[in-house]
């Protein structure tokens, strides 16, 4: 199967991160899926933002858990860099949705702090716009993937992970996750330090790889040529480039 492109945080080399425009932006390059983060604000709404606190994006110390979603919206999280994009509003997941419900493109949700009906929430808005098919599931926290699993066991679920983890194929086979989400250096250790093919031994177990945040063309080109099924990053226009070489 040809690796595809996922747009973090949508095209966020050239637009606000985890904005709209950001997200429309990936669309019209012709990514094949995007990367997203959401959190849950005071009043319980579901917000895309990459950080707990918003301060990196609009310069405002506050933290999302501890902020109404009216105040949030009154903020611009155009960020460093993104004047041209004017007033940037924070997204409501629900935009999401509507943005990419037309398209045949994959929305991979990391879920980040949130208690048990968080990611009810989630999954339930996810059903009600009838995208279930369009959706993967990806966290750090291991237990969140399994409890989106006993709510759905049909889900497809992606391990988050940056450490040295051995056989995390095996792991991610015996935790019946999808995929394995590794930052894209994992995959180079084990070619370069053991010798050992990583996509390949997730392959054979089932599990499907999807590198992160891989922004390097030769880099990109290495995961394209090794076989990844979804590439995580910030330049789909230099990943879309690298497949179509391939």
């Amino acid at each position: 199967m040809k690796t595809k492109i996922m747009a973090h945080r949508g095209a966020s080399a050239y637009a606000p991160e985890n904005s709209l425009e950001s997200f429309a932006l990936a669309i019209e390059m012709g990514a094949h899926g995007i990367e997203l983060d959401i959190y849950e604000t005071a009043d319980g709404k579901l917000v895309i933002h990459h950080d707990d606190n918003i301060k990196r994006m609009t310069g405002i110390d506050a933290k999302i858990s501890e902020t109404d979603f009216a105040t949030l919206r009154s903020y611009n999280f155009a960020g460093e860099g993104g004047e041209k994009f004017g007033f940037v509003k924070i997204p409501e997941f629900y935009e999401i949705l509507d943005l990419f419900k037309p398209t045949d493109m994959t929305i991979n949700i990391e879920m980040k702090e949130g208690s048990l009906g968080y990611i009810r929430e989630i999954g339930e808005l996810i059903r009600e716009y009838k995208m279930e098919d369009q959706v993967m599931y990806s966290s750090f926290d291991h237990f969140k993937l399994l409890h989106i699993k006993e709510m759905n066991p049909r889900a497809y679920t992606g391990a988050l992970y940056s450490y040295n983890m051995a056989c995390p194929w095996d792991y991610a086979k015996a935790a019946g996750f999808t995929a394995l989400h590794p930052s894209y250096d994992q995959i180079y250790k084990f070619k370069h330090e053991f010798g050992v093919d990583y996509i390949a031994e997730a392959h054979a177990r089932g599990i499907e790889v999807n590198p992160w945040t891989a922004n390097k063309p030769v880099i990109i080109q290495h995961l394209v040529e090794w076989g990844s099924d979804n590439i995580i990053t910030d330049v789909p226009d230099i990943g879309l480039s690298k497949i179509d070489k391939v």
